[in-house]
């Protein structure tokens, strides 16, 4: 039996980089297969070293890695227009190869999206997803589901896809494989943050290797990343209504502006939402959710992403020995909740799940990562 899978998961709510963490798992590890089950709801962006940013909500930041295959699997739930931009502003860099889709992989619809504006007060970014799933599960009569789609599609998004199980893929590859998850832990719907403030759907690592099609058995690592102060998207929409994000289980609503004066930034910075542009919220660091997603996801490693935003100091920094004292003492704190000792020189400190944190964020770019890996 092949243990070669690796899960990223977001320990938060959405937006702690997943994307920049997996397009550089894919280049340092040379991933065989990529594999995701996002929606159009989904953001995720990778900067390269020269500052260039990619954007996706259905192309599997792997593919950044012009040697992984790409996936979509049976979980996805895609908006044909969003897929076929893709497809065409990353020509260069899918170049030759194809994208593999699952037949049942949800068609998102105009009316789906129209729907949401109508049925959902909670947050949301109202690109129809939650209804398409909806649709999927009690069967609605006239669904449209990948297989139904294809033909649909444009002549050069039909030579670059093909509808295929990807779970016989995934499953005969000897290869090494990344489950790219998006949104968040604190967004799951069963066991995130205020439902209905929620998404539509489960974000955890069973989710993920569920909707891949691929044995728990096979799974190596479960990689979940987090940030300092975690966020929440805007309570402004792109359609001209007001909605309620929700809060963060207690922990107390911040501003930008404190965020960079506690961080000792001169620059001033806010953080805007991937998919609706709008500035994110943010709030302190809950330490008792954090607790709790590790407990439901038993991750095998933690990567912290967005250190700058302790002390400025981080920013951009290549090495672990350089880290501002602030820094070091939240990884500290983090290892005191989630149970084992950072890599490196951190003390061991006893807790329950046994999390190394192996990798260190500090700033956009790919480069700016501390991979501590090697020192397991």
């Amino acid at each position: 039996m092949e243990r070669n899978v690796t899960v990223v998961i977001d320990g938060q709510a959405g937006s702690c980089g997943k994307g920049k963490i997996c397009g550089y798992i894919a280049q340092k590890d040379n991933v065989g297969i990529s594999t995701n089950n996002w929606s159009s709801n989904a953001g995720h962006t990778y900067v390269k070293n020269t500052g260039e940013k990619i954007i996706v909500s259905h192309l599997p930041m792997a593919m950044i890695n012009k040697n992984t295959k790409l996936c979509l699997n049976a979980g996805s739930v895609i908006t044909p227009e969003i897929l076929e931009n893709e497809l065409i502003k990353y020509k260069d860099i899918i170049g030759d190869r194809k994208i593999y889709i699952h037949p049942r992989a949800m068609i998102i619809k105009e009316k789906h999206r129209e729907q949401e504006k109508k049925i959902i007060k909670s947050g949301s970014t109202f690109k129809g997803c939650g209804v398409a799933q909806a649709e999927k599960i009690i069967r609605y009569p006239g669904v449209e589901l990948m297989k139904d789609y294809y033909e649909k599609f444009s002549d050069y998004a039909k030579s670059k896809i093909e509808v295929v199980d990807t779970s016989i893929i995934l499953n005969q590859s000897k290869d090494s494989i990344l489950i790219e998850g998006a949104q968040g832990a604190d967004l799951d719907i069963n066991y995130g943050l205020d439902y209905p403030n929620v998404t539509s759907r489960q974000c955890g690592a069973s989710q993920l290797i569920a909707d891949a099609g691929i044995s728990p058995f096979n799974v190596k690592d479960i990689i979940m990343i987090i940030r300092p102060y975690p966020i929440r998207i805007s309570n402004k929409t792109n359609i001209g209504v007001d909605i309620y994000s929700g809060d963060y289980d207690g922990s107390k609503e911040l501003t930008w502006e404190e965020i960079r004066k506690r961080c000792n930034s001169e620059i001033d910075f806010k953080e805007y939402t991937t998919v609706t542009k709008k500035v994110r919220r943010v709030f302190e660091m809950n330490w008792d959710r954090l607790k709790y997603n590790v407990m439901i996801n038993r991750p095998t490693q933690i990567v912290l992403n967005f250190a700058q935003y302790i002390d400025w100091g981080a920013y951009k920094c290549n090495s672990y020995e350089d880290l501002p004292i602030k820094v070091k003492d939240f990884i500290h704190k983090i290892e005191q909740i989630t149970g084992k000792d950072v890599i490196c020189t951190i003390h061991k400190i006893e807790e329950t799940t046994n999390t190394p944190v192996t990798m260190i964020g500090t700033g956009e770019r790919d480069c700016d990562i501390i991979d501590l890996r090697n020192k397991i």
